[in-house]
């Protein structure tokens, strides 16, 4: 007998994150508007203070969908969706970036033709090299050079941005020439003509690369429910919606969760990914959770999970290895900038074990053995002490990254 009307379970599709960084003004912006055909309640500049600026001042998040590849038809999905993190390129956001930077699977890094590799292109690059192993570079406003100009002019930014590359694991990293919006926004909006409806070049290129170099990475389906919030605001009459990825396990309606740093619980009273009700999400997927009798003036960026499962931390072990483009000093008992998901806060590092682990590497720590004691960061991987100057929330396997972010370079 066949399934009466409207019983099937609703399929949503695989969801892969990809951010999309690069120096102010390379046009992320105008390259992710013109991707996209869904946006979240947190996308392109909605912010009155982004509009006045003009520019990019915290994450947005919006997506497309496209036919399965054949690589990842095994996937219990119809269809690839790719959810595009639109990072800031200033410089002094930097703290932003890292904190997107946590969240994605692959990475986009938008570079102008015409003023290439620029001070905040390689900040990204460095990002990238920690956080991701995939990314595909977007050489845009290629239509600023004329047509029969082009093609050259292509090659010859290509070949520059493979000897910049050459020393990086990106060296590979396929190149897509492409024009967000043909004469740039302000010519668009001169002519009448929106963003998402001007004239673009090599987009269809870019979708396929996407496509086609589409992963998913290893996920943790079955630990204990975390989920990053990016993003918060009010809906009357129903509650608080809080925006974010979840980073692992899964969540369904009607399930009890913690907001950790508030120390209080709640219950989901009903989901949505991309504006679509879904009835559970699991790691991977970007959705809106609403949670009933939650004030959201007091959480901005933070933590949703399943109660008791994610501790307060005043101290960790984590193995660490030094950036190789850092110059800054790196001494025992310094302090530094350290990003958690979110969260950044200032921490003392001690480091230690580096001969250790030359000699023997390991990634489990040993209690009972022990490590020399070392005055600076070096080179190889080693262990560190990191002791927070307040307590912090996060998982337990947590990527770490140290900076100095008051420092210039």
């Amino acid at each position: 007998m066949a399934p009466a009307k409207g019983s099937e379970a609703v399929k949503f599709p695989l969801n892969v994150n990809i951010g999309v960084m690069g120096h102010v003004d390379s046009g992320k912006t105008s390259l992710v508007k013109a991707l996209s055909t869904t946006l979240s309640t947190a996308s392109l500049d909605r912010a009155p203070e982004a509009k006045a600026r003009g520019m990019t001042l915290d994450l947005g998040f919006s997506s497309f969908k496209c036919a399965m590849p054949d690589h990842l038809k095994g996937e219990d999905a119809a269809e690839l969706q790719i959810t595009l993190v639109d990072c800031p390129g200033h410089a002094s956001l930097i703290r932003t970036i890292i904190g997107g930077a946590q969240i994605i699977d692959a990475m986009v890094l938008v570079v102008d033709i015409i003023k290439g590799v620029q001070p905040q292109t390689a900040e990204c690059l460095v990002i990238g090299e920690i956080c991701t192993n995939d990314l595909i570079i977007a050489l845009n406003k290629v239509d600023q050079i004329p047509i029969d100009e082009r093609p050259q002019a292509i090659d010859q930014a290509t070949m520059k941005l493979r000897r910049q590359l050459a020393s990086s694991k990106f060296k590979d990293a396929p190149v897509v020439a492409c024009a967000a919006c043909v004469g740039g926004e302000k010519v668009a909006a001169v002519r009448g003509v929106t963003t998402e409806k001007a004239e673009t070049v090599g987009l269809e290129d870019l979708v396929e690369t996407l496509r086609k170099r589409a992963k998913v990475p290893q996920r943790d389906t079955d630990g204990p429910f975390f989920f990053a919030i990016d993003h918060c605001f009010p809906i009357r009459g129903q509650g608080t919606v809080v925006t974010g990825t979840c980073l692992r396990g899964q969540c369904k309606v009607g399930d009890g969760v913690e907001l950790p740093a508030l120390g209080v619980g709640k219950k989901v009273k009903s989901m949505q990914m991309f504006r679509r009700p879904a009835k559970s999400i699991r790691c991977g997927d970007r959705a809106g959770l609403c949670l009933a009798q939650l004030d959201a003036s007091c959480i901005e960026r933070g933590i949703v999970a399943a109660p008791g499962s994610v501790p307060g931390l005043t101290a960790v072990l984590a193995l660490v290895r030094k950036v190789r483009f850092f110059r800054g000093r790196t001494d025992t008992e310094r302090t530094f900038h350290v990003t958690l998901g979110h969260t950044t806060t200032v921490a003392t590092a001690h480091f230690f074990g580096a001969s250790e682990l030359e000699d023997t590497p390991i990634a489990k720590f040993d209690s009972e053995r022990e490590y020399i004691y070392q005055e600076r960061l070096e080179e190889p991987l080693q262990w560190c002490l990191l002791k927070f100057e307040a307590k912090v929330r996060c998982q337990l396997d947590a990527l770490v990254i140290g900076s100095h972010l008051e420092s210039d370079a």
